[in-house]
């Protein structure tokens, strides 16, 4: 098949694909058909739209949709939910007996305060 276009190892060819295209019905037909698509589609009245709020749905239905798949997404993937509710646990325990019993000095306070 590429030899017959030009396409093949010695890429040569001696007819014009494209003006055989062209020149051919199925060409004319295609065109005959684009034609009637716009002029059909011209004719037709212009569709008025009417956009009420920014979005498709409201913020509350959105909330709940995105909610709910990200739980699913969560449930999905224990192995992920596992290891954040542990880094929190060890994370909380670590800062929370790092400064246990802080002075109550003004150094002790910021400590307790940013921790």
């Amino acid at each position: 098949m590429l030899d017959v276009i030009g396409a093949g190892a010695t890429a040569t060819t001696t007819v014009d694909w494209h003006d055989i295209w062209q020149k051919s019905p199925e060409a004319a037909a295609l065109e005959d058909e684009l034609r009637h698509i716009y002029t059909e589609g011209r004719s037709r009245p212009v569709v008025q739209t009417e956009q009420r709020t920014e979005f498709a749905t409201s913020w509350k239905h959105q909330a709940i949709a995105l909610t709910q798949r990200n739980y699913q997404a969560y449930w999905r993937n224990p192995t992920y939910l596992m290891a954040k509710l542990l880094l929190n646990i060890v994370a909380g325990l670590l800062t929370g007996f790092t400064f246990f019993k802080a002075e109550d000095t003004l150094q002790g306070s910021q400590n307790k305060l940013f921790v």
